[in-house]
């Protein structure tokens, strides 16, 4: 499927973010986050196994222990009970899976899986799959004959939709890679006295453009020169064809380009759809429901007709929001009843189409008796409202508000680009807790003065909340 993608990078001392954009419309961001533990492999030490639950729970050498579920485990199949495989204080790799969220640990794995550009090294398993994107028959085929003659018994290799074009000796080079970096990391946790992190995957930009950058790319966007030419530097070397697609802008280009806009509408409930429908997003900790809704939409042909073309541009935009604000497991739909045969094919064929453009794991159940579609989507990473967003203490989170860090963090952008202004002196008042956070970041603050040749004064006023603030010269 075409897309017109571009990739967006935008850098600063406190943070780095890239946005991902498809045929115009942002569709997936991330964050350069130092407390992220997705990923990254461990040497941990199991300090409990709990029969009933069928799991032992692993120091890592965080505050709380992180969960192994056993049961999920290839390792585990077909080789008695966890008891028998699992002792306190026995030392384990394993691979962080999902974050800690709330009182929960970190869920972790001992199926270590290690990505490349086209292969993905499964070292705990067996066997050759290709990645369900390949449709080709002949290039599945060959594939998996090349995998299975190359690679050494005792692990396993998963074929990314990005080999299909990729040349056989470009695949085994990565082969190669990836199984030098399996050795050195059994070699890292031999030696390390655990428990604490062995390795970890790439940074945030190359991460993205190892996902993202193909054939629809057209253009790869930074604000920051040195880091532009570093990225040159590697794309000449690894992938010399995509070079010419990275471009220094400088500036907010979150802002310019509209992805801040997006990712603050990605926060609301409702979603307005092409032709006046809309959506109601609700997330709760056990599923997310999204209720479709005609709303403005008008039409001269029965109301049949009206609910189709609804759910039509519903199924087109779902998955989009799905992929933006970082939704994962259980989802129900109530699209617009639909009488005629045929209609609900239709809208779950358009459905499924969007989904094929994400990189996480969706599967869709189908339509209930009541007319609700049911499906799942993986879910790794914290959703974007708990990136962005922090329970009311007024209100004991039935409500929420902006996180203080992140309206930080906006206020420094909006500094960092007044250049236009003349006097000398920028005033900022806030609420005190954001006048705190950013007081408290002295290094940002310091860039920021330098680079605008301005003093900035940072003012608290008790009376804002935390969403308010002011900027002006004096």
């Amino acid at each position: 499927m075409s897309l017109d993608r571009h990739i967006i990078i935008e850098i600063y001392p406190w943070e780095t973010r890239v946005g991902i954009t498809e045929d115009g419309k942002l569709v997936e961001v991330f964050w350069e986050n130092p407390e992220s533990k997705v990923g990254k492999i461990y040497k941990g030490i199991v300090k409990d196994v709990v029969r009933g639950l069928s799991c032992a729970f692993v120091d890592l050498g965080f505050n709380r222990s992180a969960f192994l579920y056993t049961g999920e485990n290839e390792r585990f199949r077909n080789r008695g009970s966890v008891f028998s495989m699992l002792k306190k204080g026995q030392t384990v790799l394993v691979q962080v899976k999902k974050e800690a969220v709330a009182e929960k640990g970190a869920r972790v794995t001992q199926d270590i899986s290690i990505p490349g550009r086209h292969l993905v090294l499964l070292p705990n398993q067996e066997g050759v799959s290709v990645s369900r994107r390949i449709t080709c028959d002949s290039r599945r085929r060959d594939l998996k004959r090349l995998l299975e003659e190359a690679k050494p018994q005792g692990v396993g290799v998963i074929a990314r939709t990005n080999s299909a074009e990729a040349p056989n000796e470009e695949i085994l080079a990565e082969l190669r890679e990836l199984l030098d970096l399996w050795e050195r990391i059994k070699r890292s946790y031999e030696s390390t006295r655990g428990p604490g992190v062995i390795y970890e995957d790439l940074g945030i930009i190359e991460c993205s453009l190892r996902e993202y950058l193909d054939v629809n790319t057209k253009a790869v966007l930074i604000n920051h020169y040195e880091e532009k030419l570093r990225l040159e530097e590697l794309l000449q070397d690894k992938h010399p064809d995509f070079a010419f697609l990275l471009r220094y802008e400088e500036g907010d280009l979150f802002d310019k380009y509209g992805l801040e806009k997006e990712l603050k509408h990605a926060l609301g409930r409702r979603v307005w759809l092409r032709h006046g429908g809309y959506l109601v997003i609700d997330e709760t900790e056990a599923l997310t429901v999204i209720d479709v809704n005609s709303g403005k939409y008008t039409s001269n042909s029965e109301f049949e007709e009206t609910a189709l073309r609804t759910n039509l541009d519903a199924a087109a935009e779902i998955p989009r929001q799905l992929r933006l604000r970082r939704i994962g497991g259980i989802i129900l739909i109530d699209f617009i009843d639909m009488k005629k045969p045929g209609h609900q094919e239709e809208v779950l064929n358009r459905l499924q189409q969007e989904l094929s453009k994400d990189k996480a794991h969706t599967r869709v159940m189908g339509f209930t008796r009541l007319g609700i579609l049911e499906m799942t989507r993986q879910k790794s990473r914290h959703r974007l409202r708990q990136l962005f967003t922090e329970g009311c203490r007024w209100c004991r989170s039935e409500g929420r508000l902006p996180a203080v860090g992140s309206v930080a963090n906006e206020i420094r952008r909006k500094l960092v680009s007044m250049d236009y202004i003349l006097a000398n002196t920028i005033l900022c008042q806030a609420n005190p807790e954001v006048i705190r956070e950013l007081s408290g970041d002295r290094n940002s603050m310091i860039y920021i003065e330098e680079r605008l040749g301005k003093r900035i004064v940072l003012e608290e006023e008790p009376g804002y909340d935390v969403a308010t603030y002011k900027l002006f010269s004096r």
